[in-house]
């Protein structure tokens, strides 16, 4: 794990493992504003420098042609990477820190890297202190870490989490199946370390039921999961497809999802339905700056 690195001088004030799901609905207006706006001056920049140019006849926009042009620009985005489904499950790594969600968003993202935010939250000492003469010289110490933090979390986007409660609904018998209450939507997870860094799931429709067609198995997971202290646990293996640059969250495209009970024993496990859409966001997310300031600008 890639954290080891980093934990001694990095600190935090509340224990990394303490993991966090929230409703994606309760966004940070404000911040998205502010990132949407910035991105659309950027790009505005981009594409002014002909503005003094005088219009051409074969470029006329009412001509079909340009008309044709201005709606494919209208719908590009930016193209996703895609899962390797085949890749075994024990090369997946497992996340268990806000710390490790920072470094993941910086090496994901591809933005320029923010030192002195990451710093602060990844250091009570340098967020603690007003003296700018220590925190130049604590930078000096922290930024190697969080370079080596960053390109760490860049050798692979491939990922494993776990959590104490599936939130198995009542088992379905016309599909065989229980709902999965964590892939419901609109959900997003993070850990207390750094809970300014959060991720969600980028196909949570395909994994919304779990299959479950042995009786034996789906008796003995209801029997679990209708008792409070002995509800199975959810792992899930998950790529890291992407960054909305809006929230600070990563896009976490699911390959693999396992129930296990509290002795860790695995009695079920599923991947993906492809016969079900991968659930679109309430709004696409905004993964590149190009994309940002196109919506910014309501292209």
């Amino acid at each position: 794990m890639f954290t080891t690195c980093v934990a001694a001088p990095l600190d935090a004030d509340l224990p990394p493992s303490h993991h966090h799901v929230k409703d994606a609905m309760a966004l940070s207006a404000l911040q998205s504003l502010s990132t949407a706006l910035t991105l659309s001056l950027l790009l505005v920049a981009c594409n002014g420098k002909d503005d003094a140019a005088p219009p051409s006849a074969d470029n006329d926009s009412n001509t079909p042609a340009a008309e044709g042009q201005a709606s494919a620009d209208k719908t590009a985005r930016t193209p996703l990477p895609q899962a390797d489904l085949a890749k075994p499950l024990t090369e997946y790594r497992k996340l268990d820190s806000g710390q490790q969600v920072m470094f993941l968003y910086a090496a994901t993202s591809k933005l320029p890297t923010d030192f002195d935010t990451m710093a602060s939250l990844a250091s009570q000492e340098y967020r603690g202190t007003a003296d700018t003469f220590r925190r130049k010289d604590l930078m000096v110490a922290l930024r190697p870490q969080l370079e080596q933090g960053i390109a760490d979390a860049g050798r692979s986007p491939y990922f494993w989490s776990e959590l104490e409660d599936a939130d198995l609904q009542a088992y379905d018998f016309e599909r065989k199946g229980f709902p999965v209450g964590e892939f419901n939507g609109g959900k997003y997870r993070y850990f207390m370390d750094i809970p300014e860094y959060t991720y969600t799931w980028a196909n949570s429709a395909q994994v919304q039921l779990a299959p479950v067609a042995d009786e034996a198995v789906a008796r003995e997971l209801e029997g679990l999961r209708s008792r409070w202290n002995s509800r199975p646990r959810l792992r899930t293996y998950f790529f890291v497809q992407s960054a909305d640059l809006n929230q600070r969250r990563l896009n976490a495209y699911v390959t693999h999802v396992q129930l296990l009970d509290r002795s860790g024993r695995v009695l079920a496990s599923y991947s993906p339905d492809p016969a079900v859409a991968a659930q679109p966001a309430e709004e696409d997310p905004c993964v590149s700056p190009e994309d940002c300031a196109r919506r910014a600008l309501g292209s």
